[in-house]
Formats: structure tokens, sequence, C-alpha cells
């Protein structure tokens, strides 16, 4: 009786870790679950690849890398899209999504199960003994073309989920590069206006030196202190423009805003740029990677599938065949008697005669035309959405190439004229001014052109489909 008393102290211990594996799911709703996400990705972020200098890149230790946090890290674009492909959520759910439609191209090839069948049996035959009982294996032929329609269709669905997932890998590399390109244009504006800037407060301060001497009037001196403020303020202006546009791209590849990162990529002041590939190169890499082309061709493989089945339909076929044999005592292996001769045989046929599915047959001919055209429709707009976008990237890189061939050289003529009028003081602020705002006009117009141009490679490279092709380049006009 004690060890039994025993036994059952011990026994809520013992089904208690049984009890916990077997405790409920906890329900939780979709905001909950959200929130729980969002804290959870602000842990500890920055801990991805990034190439840091040469002495990483040969080989150093990772204890020795670790302890030159505070270095910049070298970022081209060729990691940032990789990382931020690597950790955005919108497309790895699409991934997933693409996943799901493949298992299921599996799930659609598959044919319908035998049925087998057994007659009702009664107990006074068992009990007299002679039972008679008839089995049969029943079939259902799938009609021909069926199964391959299916998966056909399945296939076209998998076609699109695997082309949203491309879509949006497209986009974010489009946006990456952009953000790329932004920063390094950026960087040369900031540049200039820093070049501008300082400028001016040298104008400023001869003003000062030249007011002291009474060689020019409180209003000159105040004329080029506002010059000089304003041109800090765009200064200004334009790095914090800088630390918007890097936040968002380090954020996009999952970096911390703040992370001391160096962009290196194709400097944009650099002239001329390297050519473009030929129209036609550009097209035909646009009709490989664009996704609409291959929901397109999916849809066509389908529609033709579907189109075979139909047309089938309108034949006869069998709506089922059954094989059985009939155990009767008459049928029974007995010595002296014949066995094997109660085998059965059924079919049934399906007779298009009231219905003859013409209509279905139409149908799937017409899904089938309009699938056809719609690829064709589809390589008519990419092909003209290409040539769209390199007409106006060739028409950019003209204008910068014209504009810094006769602009150029009259800003630097200027820009030297009036400082060695400032030197020797033979001009008035006004006219100082005036020069150098022209000056500063023709140096802002040429990076304003020069945003032009890659602005428009960026929107070529959406349409191509991320980036350009490496081959079959044009001569540079």
């Amino acid at each position: 009786m004690a060890a039994l008393k025993r036994y059952a102290a011990l026994l809520p211990a013992a089904l208690l870790p049984a009890l916990a594996g077997c405790s409920p799911p906890l329900h939780l709703s979709g905001s909950e679950r959200a929130i729980a996400m969002y804290r959870e990705s602000l842990g500890p972020r920055g801990a991805l690849t990034v190439r840091r200098d040469e002495s990483v890149r040969r080989g150093t230790s990772a204890r020795a890398a670790s302890t030159s946090d505070a270095a910049p890290r070298v970022l081209t674009v060729e990691d940032a899209v990789a990382l931020a492909k690597k950790n955005s959520a919108q497309l790895a759910a699409l991934e997933a999504s693409a996943t799901t439609a493949e298992a299921e191209v599996a799930a659609a090839d598959k044919h319908k199960n035998p049925e087998l069948r057994i007659t009702q049996m009664r107990l006074d035959q068992f009990v007299e003994g002679e039972p008679r009982i008839r089995t049969a294996l029943r079939f259902s032929p799938d009609r021909p073309g069926e199964v391959d329609a299916d998966v056909a269709e399945a296939r076209a669905a998998k076609a699109e989920a695997q082309a949203e997932a491309q879509a949006e890998a497209i986009t974010i590399e489009a946006d990456v590069r952009w953000l790329f390109d932004d920063v390094a244009l950026i960087d040369a504006e900031i540049a200039a206006a820093h070049a501008i800037a300082e400028a001016r407060r040298s104008l400023a301060s001869q003003m000062k030196t030249r007011v002291a001497a009474a060689e020019a009037t409180s209003i000159d001196e105040t004329l080029a202190e506002l010059a000089a403020v304003e041109a800090e303020s765009d200064l200004a202006e334009q790095q914090a423009h800088r630390r918007e546009v890097l936040g968002e791209l380090l954020d996009r590849i999952g970096l911390e805003p703040g992370a001391s990162v160096e962009v290196v990529g194709e400097p944009p002041l650099a002239w001329p740029p390297p050519a473009l590939p030929s129209e036609q190169a550009l097209i035909e890499e646009a009709l490989r990677r664009r996704p609409e082309v291959a929901i397109a061709g999916a849809r066509i493989d389908a529609a033709d599938a579907r189109a075979y089945a139909e047309r089938a339909r309108r034949f006869p076929w069998f709506s089922f065949v059954e094989l059985g044999y009939q155990f009767t005592p008459g049928t029974l292996p007995t010595p002296g008697t014949l066995t094997g001769l109660a085998w059965t045989f059924q079919a049934g046929v399906e007779l298009p005669i009231f219905d003859t599915n013409r209509a279905g047959t139409a149908a799937a001919g017409a899904a089938k035309n309009s699938s056809q055209r719609a690829l064709a429709a589809e390589v008519e707009r990419v092909a003209r959405e290409v040539r769209a976008r390199l007409r106006e990237a060739d028409a950019s890189r003209e204008l910068v190439t014209a504009f810094r061939s006769r602009a150029l050289p009259a800003a630097a003529q200027a820009g030297s004229a009036s400082k060695r009028a400032l030197e020797a003081r033979n001009v008035d602020v006004i006219e100082a001014l005036s020069v150098d705002a022209q000056r500063v006009k023709v140096e802002l117009r040429l990076l304003a052109l020069i945003r032009r141009y890659r602005t428009a490679v960026s929107e070529l490279r959406r349409a191509v489909g991320g980036r350009l092709p490496a081959s079959v380049s044009r001569s540079t006009p």
C-alpha cells in the first residue's frame, strides 16, 4: 500500500513532460504575430558579409577583422543587390509561393485510383455452405489529354508565381542600383557645392578686407556674405539628402542606417560612360528576363493542352472498366471441376450524342488564340518600352557630351578671369558675383544633365530586367 502511494505521488511528475508536450498551441492574433516579428527584427543588425579592406580579403583572421569595426566597410553594388535580395521578406514570401506552386505541379500529375467492389454477402449462404460473392476492380480511365492539361495549367500557375518573385527581384535590384547611382551623384553634387561654398566664403573674406581698407562698401560685403551663406546652405542640404539616401540604401540591404560604409561605384562624372548595348541585344535580354513574357508563354502551353483535352471529349470514351470474379459453389476450386471460368468484365462508354462538347472545344480554341495574341502583345510592349528607354538614354548622353564640349571651357575661363580680377581688385563685387553665379549655373546644369542620363539608364535597366547585358556593345556616339 505504501509503494502504491509513492507511485501515485510520482505520477504527476512523470506526466508533466508529456502534458507539456501535448499542450494546445497559443492563439495569437495577426497584429500580435506582426509585432513579435518586428521586435525580433530589431535585434543586432549589420552582421552581414561585406568586404572590408584588402587585408581582410587576403585572409586576415575574423578576430582581427572584428577589432576594426570602426573602419568603413567597402560596399559594391553587387554586394548590395545580393544582400537586399537576401533580406527581403517580400521576395522570400513570393519565392515560398513559387515553391508551393511547384509542388502543385506534381500534385496535378495523378490518375484516378481504382475501386475495389464486393457485392452484398448473405449470412445464411455462409451458414449453408453456399456463399455467393462477387468481387470486381473498377477503373475510371482518364480521357486523353486531361492529366496533361491539368499539369500544364499547374505549370502556368507555377510560372506566374515564379514571375511574381522574379518581378520583385528585378524591382529590388533596380532600386538598389539606382540608390547606388544616386549616392554617387549626390557625392558629385556635394563636391561641387563644397567648391562653390569655399569660393563664396573666400569672396566674402576678400570683401571684408576691402571694406576694412575702404576699397569696398558695406553693401558689397553684405552681398558677398549672403552669397556665402546661401552656398553653405545648399551644401548642408545636399549632405542631409545624402544621409537620407544612404540610410534608405542601408535599410534595404539590412544594415543599420548609421553604419560606417564606403560606397564604391562607377564615378558619375567620368565621361564618356561605357557604351550601351545594341537595341537588339537589349530587347532580347528583356524578352528573356521579363516575367510578363514567361507568364504569357506558360499560358499558351496551358491553353494548348486544354484545347487538346476538350477536342478529345467529342469522341466516345470509357466511363469505367470493371474486371471481377464471381465466387459461387459451382466456381469454387474443387477436384474434378473447371476453375477460372467465373471472370467477369464490364465497361461503360460515354457517347457524345446530346453534348458533343462543341462549345467547350470552341472556347478552348479561342483561349489558345487569345494567349498567343497576348504573347505577341507582350513582345511588342516590351520592345517598345526598351526602345523608348534607349532613345531617352542616348538623347541624354548626347546632351551631356554637347554641353561639356561647349560650356565647360567657358565656365573654366570665366572662373579664372573672375579670380584674377578679384585678386587685382579691379572689379566690384556685383560683377564678381554675377560671373560666379553664371559659372555655378553651368556646373549645376551639367550635374542635372548627368543625373538625367543616369536616371534614363536606371529606367533602361528596369525595362531590360534588372541589369544590362555585357555583350554586343555599340560604338560610342
